[in-house]
């Protein structure tokens, strides 16, 4: 019987304190350079000012954490997030799970321990090998955590598939392209595959390129369109460019 990941849902402040501490620490540039002001809530962002200190901002951001936990109706409604994100999971998995047997040609899941975490803040970043990613445990839009999930876990599968099928990790370099090409390239892929219209059937949610990304997005949206091969599309942007 072919193996798919069945994940844990959790909630947790020390996870996402965590979360916080090492995204703020991570230097970016290019499309990416804007993540650290938009992963914090707007109350929060002030520890960006360069008066403060690595150790400052940590400690403040555990305070704040704190607080959050402590307050007994906050802590509710991101435990009852995460229960209302597992349900609604559960009910579009089967097909979820199909869906990617057609895109990565019934390439299998790699195993490990899932989990996903219910954040505070408005990023959700992923971390590959451990199996870890983050989603909000609350939106403007039903179900947004669907959207969510959906999108990291396709993250999991398709470094696995890069690595098996090219040889390539997520840090790799490309000779002549931007050093974060392939974080771009999986961007651009998941986009094109959320906007495709047996995707859009089981999770209808507008799709928005990151800036900077969005001629990338235009063409391979056009390549996919016109062949659904996965090797076929990952042999144009990775090896024929």
């Amino acid at each position: 019987m072919k193996y798919y990941p069945k994940i844990k849902f959790r909630a947790s402040l020390k996870v996402d304190t965590g979360n916080c501490i090492n995204f703020i620490k991570q230097k970016r540039s290019g499309p990416r350079k804007q993540f650290t002001v938009w992963f914090l809530p707007q109350d929060l962002r002030y520890i960006l000012n360069k008066k403060f200190s690595e150790k400052q901002r940590e400690k403040i951001i555990k305070a704040y954490m704190r607080q959050v936990f402590n307050n007994k109706e906050k802590r509710q409604a991101i435990i009852g997030g995460c229960k209302k994100a597992t349900q609604d999971w559960q009910k579009v998995a089967k097909r979820y799970f199909g869906l990617m047997d057609k895109v990565f040609k019934k390439h299998s899941w790699p195993k490990g321990n899932y989990r996903g975490f219910a954040s505070i803040f408005h990023m959700f970043p992923r971390y590959i090998e451990p199996k870890i990613f983050f989603f909000p445990y609350v939106h403007k839009l039903p179900k947004f955590s669907n959207r969510v999930i959906s999108h990291e876990m396709m993250h999991f599968l398709f470094f696995d598939y890069l690595d098996k099928k090219y040889g390539l990790k997520q840090n790799s370099k490309i000779v002549g392209k931007s050093n974060d090409y392939i974080w771009q390239v999986s961007e651009v892929f998941n986009n094109v595959i959320e906007s495709w219209e047996p995707y859009k059937r089981v999770f209808n949610f507008g799709v928005r390129p990151y800036a900077g990304l969005e001629k990338m997005f235009v063409q391979m949206k056009k390549d996919w369109a016109k062949k659904q091969d996965i090797d076929w599309l990952l042999y144009r942007w990775l090896k024929k460019r």
